[in-house]
């Protein structure tokens, strides 16, 4: 199987490729996949990120892929801390002029736990798709967003399960607040079916269906 960063000289491109390759391996990914590229050429940091899938033209016949995963150098560096605000005195003549202070410098280098955390969950759905464990063919089309957002869910609480890095309870639950809110007030029942979600050991389509049905319809 073969790894790829574009644009090769970039200065991520190397210690991602090395934490890809563990990945791979951990989540039995080679064997489905012929060639993986990762390009870093996304416009804008977002919490989704594209795919393109395609058949390996190396190998027609078999079932292998080519995957292409685009992303934006964000997901791959150290969260910048938010600015601090500006307090006025009192009356403003009584202000004084303080020397400014610069930003600290943005740290270009690889943050290992958010690269791990963005590998593994994103890996983990390919896992998903190349082994059948969901079609997205299937899933109506008027609860698609939703049931996203469910298996967005189900990725994090398995890598939890199985020890590998993913994000946390807490980060899928601001997820899971901000998203279904859009469509209603969030009862303690949607909150158990979250959490049913979290605990489940497998990935199953029509369970995902289901819950997606049991909650909040969202508003565009």
């Amino acid at each position: 199987m073969q790894i790829l960063c574009l644009p090769a000289e970039h200065d991520l491109c190397q210690p991602l490729l090395e934490l890809a390759t563990n990945a791979v391996t951990r989540l039995h990914l080679d064997a489905q996949l012929a060639r993986l590229v990762f390009c870093l050429d996304d416009i804008t940091h977002d919490d989704w990120v594209w795919f393109n899938f395609g058949l390996s033209a190396a190998a027609p016949q078999q079932p292998r892929r080519t995957l292409t995963i685009y992303l934006h150098p964000d997901h791959l560096l150290r969260d910048r801390p938010a600015p601090t605000p500006l307090l006025l005195s009192h009356h403003i003549w009584e202000k004084r002029l303080e020397p400014e202070e610069l930003p600290p410098e943005q740290d270009e280098r690889l943050f290992r736990p958010k690269v791990e955390r963005f590998l593994y969950h994103q890996l983990l759905a390919v896992s998903d798709l190349c082994y059948g464990r969901l079609d997205p063919g299937n899933i109506p089309a008027d609860l698609a967003e939703a049931v996203q957002e469910l298996w967005a869910i189900s990725i994090d609480g398995r890598l939890r399960q199985q020890r590998l890095p993913g994000y946390s309870a807490a980060e899928r639950r601001l997820r899971f607040s901000r998203v279904f809110a859009r469509g209603g007030i969030l009862l303690p029942v949607y909150w158990d079916l979250f959490h049913q979600l979290w605990e489940e050991a497998e990935l199953d389509q029509a369970l995902l269906v289901k819950l997606a049905r049991r909650l909040p319809r969202l508003r565009r």
